[in-house]
C-alpha cells in the first residue's frame, strides 16, 4: 500500500457504510454542520450505492433533491457556452474522502455543473443518521472541465480564527489540488466533457473516482 493510501488526510478509513442486511432503518437522515455551530438536516432520498470491484469496491451515500425555484445559469460545455435551467441535483457523500459531490441537472438530466464541498468524511451519529462538518472551501466544475474555486476567503478566515484543525487544513488543500488535477487529466484523456465515463452503479463521474 502506498503512503498516500495510508495517509488519513488523503484516504481516511471509513467509519460508516450501508447497514447490514435486515437491519436498515425505514429512513436515512443526513445532518450538515458548520464550524460556527449552524446545522440543518433532511431525509435522504436515495440510499447507499456501490462503485468498483474487489479492492476498489467503495460505498457512497446518494441523495437527490429538487430546487424550489429553478435557476438559469451560464454553463461551459464541450460545444460552447449555454444558458441552462438548474432544477435538481444528485449528491454523493463519501465515508472515505474529505468532500461530498453534487451534480446539478436540468429537468431532462443534463449536467449543469459539479460542485465539490470539502468537509469531514461522512460519519454516523446513530443507525441510519449521518453527518459531516462543512470545511468552507468549495469547487465548481463546468461540464467542460473549467474549474472555479469558491469561498477561499471563508476557509482562510476559519483558519485564522482557529476553528480548523491543522490536519483538516492539510486534507482540504490536498483534496482541492487532487480534484483539480483529476478533472484536468480527464479532459486531457477524453476531451472537454466530464460526463464521459460516469459509473453506472453509482452515477459518479469518472474524474472524482480517481481522487
Amino acid at each position: 500500500m502506498s503512503q498516500s493510501e495510508r495517509d488519513p488526510t488523503v484516504h481516511p478509513v471509513p467509519t460508516c457504510g450501508p447497514p447490514a442486511p435486515g437491519t436498515a432503518p425505514a429512513r436515512l437522515y443526513y445532518r450538515k454542520e458548520k464550524l460556527r455551530g449552524a446545522c440543518w438536516e433532511y431525509p435522504i432520498v436515495g440510499g447507499w450505492r456501490v462503485t468498483g470491484n474487489g479492492a476498489e469496491r467503495r460505498y457512497v451515500l446518494h441523495h437527490r433533491f429538487a430546487f424550489y425555484r429553478p435557476r438559469t445559469v451560464e454553463v461551459h460545455t464541450h460545444d460552447g457556452t449555454h444558458l441552462l435551467e438548474r432544477t435538481a441535483a444528485h449528491q454523493w457523500f463519501f465515508p472515505d474522502r474529505w468532500f461530498s459531490l453534487l451534480r446539478f441537472v436540468t429537468g431532462d438530466d443534463q449536467t449543469v455543473g459539479y460542485y465539490v464541498n470539502f468537509s469531514l468524511p461522512l460519519g454516523e451519529l446513530r443507525r441510519g443518521y449521518y453527518r459531516d462538518l462543512d470545511l468552507e472551501l468549495d469547487l465548481w466544475l463546468h461540464p467542460d472541465g473549467t474549474v472555479v474555486e469558491l469561498d477561499r476567503d471563508e476557509f482562510e478566515d476559519e483558519i485564522a480564527n482557529r476553528r480548523m484543525e491543522p490536519e483538516w487544513v492539510e486534507a482540504v488543500n490536498r483534496g482541492c489540488a487532487a480534484v483539480i488535477e483529476a478533472a484536468g487529466q480527464t479532459v486531457a484523456s477524453f476531451g472537454p466533457d466530464l460526463d464521459l465515463g460516469r459509473d453506472p452503479g453509482s452515477g459518479l463521474p469518472a474524474f472524482i473516482l480517481t481522487v
